[in-house]
């Protein structure tokens, strides 16, 4: 469980993201737990998708 305590609804690990030969995301790991509010922010076109 992550540390709010509930059960993870949403688990990425390991992950690594690339665009053409650019590299965005390098061994990037996340977990969301189930009732925990959580967002990706930044300027339009920087990736947040």
């Amino acid at each position: 469980m992550p540390d709010g305590g509930h059960p993870i609804k949403v688990r990425g690990k390991d992950v690594c993201v690339f665009y053409g030969a650019k590299q965005a995301l390098y061994d990037v790991s996340l977990d969301i737990g189930a009732r925990e509010v959580t967002a990706l922010i930044g300027p339009s076109g920087c990736g947040k998708s």
